[in-house]
């Protein structure tokens, strides 16, 4: 196996557990994003998005803190995505731009994965 040379950012379990979950909810989010898509149903697609954005406002305020300017600036992309996405899908309808907005969406996922790893921060520096 090789060397995992993406940026650490150091969390406490509470804090990697909470990221973990809204990613989970990001995944639930993509399914039902997709599954409007698939169904041509730009209403529902736009109602799924609608709730995926914001991430960086769920991040508790110690951890946001901490965060890389440039996890921060990803964040605040998918986020921007999303609205557009949203707002393209209710106003213009046009399923090839959703499918475009889409990937952009996912450049932002696969980047951050590509970057980042959170790593736990040992005990000591948790008391």
């Amino acid at each position: 196996m090789s060397k995992d040379n993406r940026i650490a950012i150091q969390v406490s379990p509470s804090e990697r557990n909470h990221v973990l979950y809204e990613m989970r909810d990001y995944l639930h989010g993509l399914f039902n994003l997709l599954n409007a898509l698939s169904s041509k149903d730009m209403k529902a697609l736009a109602m799924s998005t609608k709730p995926m954005a914001g991430m960086l406002e769920h991040l508790p305020g110690n951890l946001k803190d901490r965060m890389p300017e440039t996890f921060t600036q990803m964040a605040i992309g998918m986020n921007e995505t999303l609205k557009v996405m949203a707002r393209d899908a209710e106003t213009k309808g046009d399923m090839s731009l959703t499918q475009s907005q889409l990937a952009e969406l996912m450049t932002y996922c696969s980047g951050c994965h590509d970057t980042y790893r959170f790593e736990l921060l040992p005990a000591r520096a948790r008391q």
